[in-house]
């Protein structure tokens, strides 16, 4: 019995640490207070209701997002933007708090990711208007996949990559069926319904970005594409840099880290 009591004490001490290093790392994303929804830990701040950032990786989303500015862009003019890999929805809600952003289409295949971002665009009505959530993922076709997820690093579920490549452990995981669809079709679809607009697309899909661009290169899409704000995996910024040149575009590629799955990093590219 004492040493069960012991042991909760020490969860209870280790998880209250844990909480006050993310606190520390959320005041250095801007004025921010925490609140609660619902028994769901909130964020508000820059107008934003922005729950589950003390849950898995959710505080090193914020960071890219609210300290890092890894997605602020100007299109002066009315634009739409494409998030591909839209993990709990804030980067969808950043971007639909933008006042030239129209509409957000949002694609995200792991169930229990999305319902964490159907939660946040529940709790910020002024902008859920603009985005358009899809519970499935973009790839080089349609089809269905049954992967190991794991809720404490929802930012780094891949389609393409077993967890145990990435991680390289399988604790923790549960299995969850997810959807891929053909992402040269859903995306034709969205440029259609907007010719008159910039198109944006951001794209931080774990490796999926390979085959998705592949696909929208294969089709003619990218000539459609105005903007591209786009993290690299497993090295693949070597096909990407390629399909970019062959479309026309100018391109920046940043914060290069190698790991043992090789390079990831940031390119960032606009239409000649």
């Amino acid at each position: 019995m004492k040493i069960t009591i012991l042991k909760k004490i020490k969860n209870r001490l280790k998880e209250k640490r844990k909480y006050k290093r993310r606190l520390a790392r959320l005041e250095q994303c801007g004025n921010f207070q925490v609140t609660e929804v619902d028994g769901v830990k909130v964020a508000r701040g820059n107008g934003l209701n922005l729950g589950y950032i003390f849950d898995g990786d959710g505080i090193l989303i914020m960071e890219e997002i609210f300290k890092n500015d890894e997605y602020n862009f100007d299109a002066g003019c009315p634009s739409v933007v494409i998030d591909i890999g839209m993990n709990i929805g804030l980067a969808s809600l950043y971007f639909a708090a933008k006042d030239d952003v129209v509409d957000v289409y949002g694609f995200e295949p792991f169930k229990p990711t999305f319902e964490r971002a159907m939660f946040n665009f529940k709790i910020n009505e002024e902008y859920a208007s603009k985005i358009h959530p899809h519970n499935y993922g973009l790839g080089d076709r349609d089809k269905e996949l049954t992967l190991d997820y794991n809720s404490n690093t929802p930012g780094r579920m891949s389609t393409v990559k077993s967890i145990d490549d990435i991680l390289h452990s399988t604790r923790y995981t549960t299995p969850e069926r997810v959807q891929i669809k053909n992402a040269a079709a859903d995306i034709r679809h969205i440029i259609d319904m907007h010719k008159d607009k910039k198109i944006i697309i951001k794209c931080d899909a774990e490796g999926s970005e390979k085959e998705i661009f592949e696909s929208l290169d294969l089709k003619g899409i990218l000539t459609n594409i105005d903007i591209l704000m786009l993290e690299y995996h497993f090295s693949y910024d070597i096909p990407l840099q390629d399909i970019l040149k062959r479309n026309g575009f100018v391109f920046f590629k940043q914060r290069t880290v190698t790991i043992q799955t090789g390079d990831f990093g940031i390119i960032r590219a606009v239409r000649k």
